[in-house]
């Protein structure tokens, strides 16, 4: 080999090898914290939002962030004999899955939380 062939190899090694040596800023926008999440489903942010709104037809949108999913709940009463405790309602469900409408009754749990029981 000539010696100009050498010069030539020799200066694309350093070249190669300073490319990977460049020190490259941290995009911090694009990372994400790992903090665990905690999942719901979408029974308990209906059941929630059912004990949080009032009587009547006044229609009330959802979401789960968790799922995906979301809807709006259509109509919201009193359950009979259940002294308010619990409460019917019917709402639809958009997924991944297609839409769905159903009927459901909510009861609250304790003194906070809400949550989908079974038809009475």
């Amino acid at each position: 080999m000539t010696m100009r062939v050498k010069l030539l190899q020799a200066g694309l090694i350093m070249l190669s090898l300073a490319a990977c040596s460049t020190v490259e800023p941290l995009e911090t926008s694009l990372t994400t914290q790992s903090t665990p999440q905690q999942t719901q489903t979408d029974q308990s942010v209906i059941a929630e939002k059912v004990g949080q709104s009032t009587v009547g037809v006044e229609p009330l949108a959802w979401a789960n962030p968790s799922t995906g999913s979301s809807g709006v709940i259509e109509e919201v009463g009193v359950a009979p004999d259940s002294d308010g405790a619990c409460r019917t309602f019917t709402t639809t469900q958009r997924s991944l899955a297609g839409e769905a409408r159903f009927k459901g009754v909510a009861c609250l749990s304790g003194d906070t939380h809400w949550k989908v029981s079974p038809a009475r």
